[in-house]
């Protein structure tokens, strides 16, 4: 009873606790003596820096939250792992994906042994060990294994038809890897520190523009360069994770329940389940975690890092809303020593529950590692690692057995739901896969002599080399060439476009170089064609937030609906007068939305957008604005001159754009305005004289 209590309460405190990114919060408990019925509050502090469980009063350390993470990473190959049926990356007429109808519809993509039909053999597909690889050379492992052995792990679902998965537990592909990365936390701060840079940038150039602030400007562009001196002066330490093993192995079938009212008068409900068989047997890699992790945003960091990871080199598409990365938490606790009131060096919470208790001298009960399986955003594995170290320290201090169990996140109620206690531990009876030899990295599996040579041959630049490049070949500035850096398909487009603009003004054989090409395409590629991606996210998104936060974490190139070859001449007219930025801007837009085969020289021209540079038109242009009857008043006062007379020019600037619908050439069509204007003052002088 005194639990149940308990637990309620927990319950009732966290629904209400804000989702920020706070440094600490705090949970109100009941605990009771045995002896005595009364009850008292306690309340509890977690520190989302430190991951330390406190007494809210005296803010005395009670515990230390201990994390180690399993991801489950669905590869991007085309087949599954031991069969032809196609994936959701199978390539249909040369495009990235399969049909969007061809790719909902249930129980298509399947093969016989997919189903466990008698007689069906497994056969090893060789893209998932190519994939596989790279993902455990990119991750840092010491050894990839010449020699690794698949095996099946026995229990029943009804979406596993086998009744058993073939995996690799005890020789697994890779093990010793390592992963540096940055708290969730921190990764959000310097997101806002990025935005905030780019609004004072904007802040700068109007400062510029408007000719009396640029002293302002100059100003504020002293105290960034202040302020980003004293960061690097004390840079973020980057928190290590060692990985135990990586493992290839089958994914399940998808089982969703529905619950359907069958009779209004008395309310009673069926409840059916729909198996989807088209994910079972999909080749994935299970990456295995030591305890290494000690907070909740350490946990979404290298969560985050790793599906950054994976999709540098290709192997995960990093969706985590569809289920292409998903994430089980093993959390326990440990009682901060009275000699460190700040952290715990090691804890191994996947020793023997026993073992645990006599190496830290842990409560009956404390320090069982429960598993916490199939979070899918980031937002879970913060929330489901936070209510597990509050529930956990809250039984602990009521002297309960926390025992080693399962359990599932409920996103809507925010709490963690148990699905197996210790004493329901399932014996999964591995044994050796008789239908499969073991995988041998030799050169018939790699297509290459070594192993050496197959990395050397296959995995793609990593984002620190693509970034050097990109500052010493292209004279990129160093915070755009990091952002194409980290998204390989964007080196792609960024490299080809610098091509095709080069080519197209050399066959025009435009000789002017005032404009840097390469600046240009940067330019367009990182503010403008990834805005217009992440609108798309946003709008698919809707209201699920968890989808939106993945999806914007997930935002590449490879999604563009523009190649490389028509932003290149989109480029290119730019670089050669024939369309302003503000045009360029617009026709990038209409072939990312409405028009995605037009070139960009013919959606100009549908629309009238071509620069005017011809000045004989111009000045004809700046004539009539500036003779034209509605302006007579500010020609009167330009011819006055003083000090306003350059409020005046922009005046005529704006009205000579306008009339032209924006197609003159800016810099021309001043040139042009000051003659005129120069003639109407020259005119004026000799009537008078």
């Amino acid at each position: 009873m005194m639990l149940s209590t308990a637990k309620s309460i927990i319950h009732c405190y966290w629904r209400s606790l804000p989702r920020s990114s706070s440094s600490s919060l705090s949970v109100r408990l009941l605990s009771s003596s045995a002896a005595s019925s009364q009850h008292h509050e306690q309340a509890l502090s977690y520190n989302r820096d430190t991951g330390i469980i406190s007494d809210a009063q005296s803010m005395q350390p009670l515990y230390q939250t201990i994390i180690g993470i399993e991801i489950h990473a669905q590869l991007a190959i085309p087949t599954k792992l031991f069969s032809s049926a196609p994936t959701k990356h199978h390539h249909h007429d040369g495009s990235n994906k399969m049909s969007s109808s061809t790719a909902s519809t249930s129980n298509t993509n399947v093969h016989p042994f997919d189903l466990a039909y008698p007689g069906t053999l497994p056969t090893l597909s060789h893209a998932a060990i190519k994939s596989s690889i790279l993902s455990a050379a990119s991750l840092n492992c010491q050894h990839i294994h010449r020699y690794s052995k698949f095996e099946r792990k026995h229990y029943f679902y009804a979406d596993l038809p086998h009744g058993y998965q073939i995996t690799q537990q005890r020789w697994p592909l890779a093990s010793e890897g390592v992963v540096l990365f940055l708290p969730y936390s921190n990764l959000q701060n310097q997101q806002g520190d990025d935005d905030a840079s780019k609004k004072k940038k904007k802040k700068r150039r109007r400062g510029r523009d408007d000719g009396d602030n640029a002293q302002e400007g100059e100003n504020s562009t002293s105290k960034d360069d202040s302020a980003s001196s004293k960061q690097q002066q004390h840079p973020i330490e980057p928190v290590q994770l060692r990985i135990e093993r990586i493992q290839l192995e089958q994914d399940t079938g998808k089982t969703t329940t529905h619950t359907t009212t069958t009779n209004s008068n008395n309310n009673k409900t069926t409840t059916t389940s729909h198996i989807n068989y088209n994910r079972a047997g999909c080749a994935l890699i299970e990456i295995v975690s030591y305890p290494d992790l000690r907070t909740a945003h350490e946990a979404a960091g290298v969560v985050e890092k790793i599906r950054k990871v994976l999709k540098h080199v290709g192997s995960c598409d990093g969706k985590m809303e569809e289920g292409s990365l998903r994430c089980d938490l093993n959390v326990s606790i440990a009682p901060v020593s009275s000699n460190d009131d700040t952290t715990i060096s090691s804890f191994d919470n996947n020793n023997d529950d026993e073992q645990s208790n006599d190496k830290y001298n842990l409560p009956p009960g404390n320090g069982h590692r429960v598993e916490v399986k199939n979070l899918n955003s980031l937002r879970q594995i913060i929330a489901a690692t936070e209510y597990e170290a509050i529930r956990q320290s809250s039984l602990a201090i009521q002297h309960n057995h926390t025992g080693r169990e399962t359990r599932t996140f409920d996103p809507l109620g925010g709490k963690t739901i148990c699905i197996r206690a210790k004493g329901d531990a399932i014996d999964y009876r591995f044994m050796p896969e008789p239908d499969l030899p073991p995988l041998i990295l030799d050169e018939t599996t790699l297509g290459s002599k070594s192993l050496e040579e197959f990395l050397e041959r296959y995995m793609p630049e990593s984002a620190e080399n693509a970034t050097a490049r990109l500052l010493e070949e292209y004279g990129l500035g160093e915070s755009v060439a990091v952002l194409i850096a980290s998204d390989p398909p964007a080196i792609v487009l960024f490299e080809d476009a610098v091509s095709v603009a080069k080519a197209e003004l050399e066959q025009e054989d435009n000789d002017d170089d005032s404009v840097d090409v390469s600046a240009v395409v940067a330019n367009f590629l990182c503010n403008d064609l990834y805005a217009l991606i992440k609108k798309s996210a946003i709008e698919e998104a809707g209201d699920d937030e968890d989808k939106r936060a993945t999806l914007l974490n997930s935002i590449s190139v490879d999604q563009s609906t523009v190649a490389s070859q028509r932003l290149g001449l989109l480029i290119a007219m730019i670089a050669n007068g024939t369309l302003t930025t503000s045009m360029a801007k617009k026709i990038l837009t209409i072939m990312y939305k409405d028009d995605l085969t037009s070139s960009p020289r013919d959606i100009a021209t549908r629309n009238g957008w071509e620069v005017i540079s011809d000045m004989d038109v111009l000045v004809q242009l700046c004539t009539d604005v500036v003779h034209d009857p509605k302006n007579t008043k500010q020609l009167e006062q330009y011819k006055q001159g003083g000090k306003n007379t350059w409020k005046i020019e922009k005046f005529f600037v704006g009205k000579v754009m306008a009339q032209s619908n924006g197609n003159a050439h800016p810099e021309k069509m001043k040139e042009a305005l000051a003659s005129v204007l120069e003639k109407v003052v020259s005119d004026q002088t000799s009537s008078t004289s």
